[in-house]
């Protein structure tokens, strides 16, 4: 149940299609308005300083994206007013338009859409996709709502025309923003244990851990919190650190704000299938219940992590 919840929160926060990332050699051209579709990379040197890096992962505009898209209850208005921010390379915007547009692909489906034979599709109403919140507690029923809302428009439509999700994230990518380096590290760490020679495997795992190197200069909470995922599934020699190093860094970002605003969605979606979550607890309550005996080595390795980031002396090892 535990693990249910933890892929159900990286599929609705994330939602990184497993498809391999770009190499990260080139950079989104920056493309006028007027193109017709996502930016085409053109080579260009990558920054190789801390500066640099900091510099260009910031979003370009001041302009929360992410805020924005939470509180929009149509998708296709929101990929509307990112769609040209997204075209000027803006990342942040490139990154959430990924994001929305991914969300009414997947999920909507889950729930929305029926196949029929012959390759027909039909669109189940509401009440019939609140059924499934009985077989699949995860969502709620006001989640199941507020994806018929924000999708319902850009699904009916015969072909929106804001792109595919996945071109975005590869420009989002490509322009090495932190939240979309964390996906395509994720990705690699997922891929080196399908290579087929020791090599192939250590190149692709020294991959991952470069791109979540990368991210982690930025010392966003969530991106430390998506981090844990990475290092998880880079810790394919021992199992009980794999089960461990998830909890260590959504530690280390509950430990850098106030109120653990970092883990707010995952709390949410844990606790609608763990049962023996309480009203009264908090994401930090979550976590020393379910590692229990091990909880003071995870917060000693937690506020470890944060020592270094924040002296940036976190290495590729760290991870």
């Amino acid at each position: 149940m535990a693990m249910a919840a933890a892929a159900a929160w990286w599929w609705f926060e994330v939602r990184a299609p497993r498809a391999a990332p770009p190499a990260l050699t080139q950079s989104p051209a920056r493309s006028a308005a007027k193109s017709t579709g996502p930016p085409q990379a053109s080579p260009a040197d990558v920054p190789t300083s801390d500066e640099a890096v900091a510099e260009n992962s910031a979003p370009q505009a001041d302009v929360d994206y992410r805020a924005k898209m939470r509180a929009s209850n149509d998708y296709w208005e929101f990929a509307q007013s990112v769609l040209a921010a997204a075209k000027q390379g803006d990342a942040a915007a490139q990154f959430y338009l990924s994001n929305a547009l991914l969300y009414c692909d997947s999920l909507y489906d889950w729930y929305f859409v029926e196949h029929l034979p012959g390759g027909a599709i039909r669109h189940r109403t509401i009440d019939e996709a609140l059924q499934f919140t009985a077989s699949r507690p995860v969502f709620t029923a006001d989640d199941v709502r507020k994806l018929q809302s924000r999708c319902q428009r850009l699904r009916s439509a015969g072909k929106p025309p804001f792109g595919s999700a996945r071109e975005w994230l590869d420009a989002a990518i490509q322009a090495r923003y932190p939240p979309a380096q964390t996906i395509a590290a994720l990705d690699r760490a997922m891929q080196a244990r399908q290579q087929p020679t020791p090599e192939a495997t250590r190149a692709m795992r020294e991959e991952a851990q470069r791109l979540a190197l990368e991210a982690t200069r930025t010392r966003d909470p969530e991106v430390i919190a998506r981090i844990g995922e990475v290092a998880s599934n880079l810790a394919t020699d021992d199992y009980a650190e794999s089960q461990r190093v998830p909890w260590v860094w959504r530690l280390a970002a509950c430990l850098r704000e106030a109120n653990c605003d970092s883990n707010a969605d995952w709390f949410r979606l844990y606790c609608n299938v763990d049962t023996q979550c309480q009203p009264f607890e908090t994401p930090q309550d979550i976590i020393r219940r379910k590692t229990g005996n091990d909880y003071d080595e995870i917060e000693r390795r937690a506020r470890e992590l944060n020592e270094k980031i924040d002296a940036g002396t976190l290495e590729a090892s760290d991870i």
